[in-house]
């Protein structure tokens, strides 16, 4: 392989005017290539590499210290998932999906939640932000619209925020 490399125009005339060259410029232009090597690998293997697992390090002490706020918050959010689960509708149930974004979003203004944006998703669903939120207020917020007019959480997601019992959720509720 080397040989046909040596075999290219360009590279024996590169090699022939490193031959020309004097021994100490020959030694320079070594010092220098090898010089250029090592920091092509540094900074194109070395440093991405690092750089990769300091974030797997960070991202596992996050979802370690997520876990450790999930157990310790376990009885609140199996109480949550056990009213939701049981998907009982009551005469106050929404019939569309407006009455429903109106329901929402005014006993969310009742519950002291600010919604940081809202939508329609299908008929009979409505895509909620809210953003710095203490949990229990959410978590109570949820078990009044599911008992009260039989609205159930489609989906959730939940991010925990630097200050405790914060967090920033994102929620498909349907009727």
């Amino acid at each position: 392989m080397l040989n046909r490399i040596r075999e290219q125009p360009a590279v024996g005339k590169m090699i022939a005017q490193y031959d020309q060259l004097p021994r100490r410029d020959q030694q320079a232009l070594t010092v220098l290539a090898v010089a250029i090597f090592l920091g092509i690998l540094y900074f194109a293997v070395w440093v991405p590499a690092a750089s990769f697992h300091d974030e797997a390090l960070d991202e596992r002490e996050s979802s370690t210290e997520l876990l450790a706020w999930l157990e310790a918050n376990r009885d609140s959010l199996e109480k949550l998932s056990g009213a939701g689960g049981q998907g009982s509708t009551s005469v106050d149930a929404p019939e569309d999906g407006r009455a429903l974004m109106s329901l929402v979003t005014r006993s969310a203004s009742e519950a002291g939640l600010s919604l940081q944006r809202f939508e329609p998703s299908g008929d009979n669903a409505i895509r909620v932000w809210l953003d710095g939120v203490p949990f229990t207020e959410v978590a109570s917020w949820l078990e009044q619209l599911n008992t009260g007019h039989g609205v159930q959480i489609d989906q959730a997601s939940m991010d925990r925020r630097d200050d405790p019992g914060m967090v920033s959720v994102r929620l498909t509720l349907k009727i």
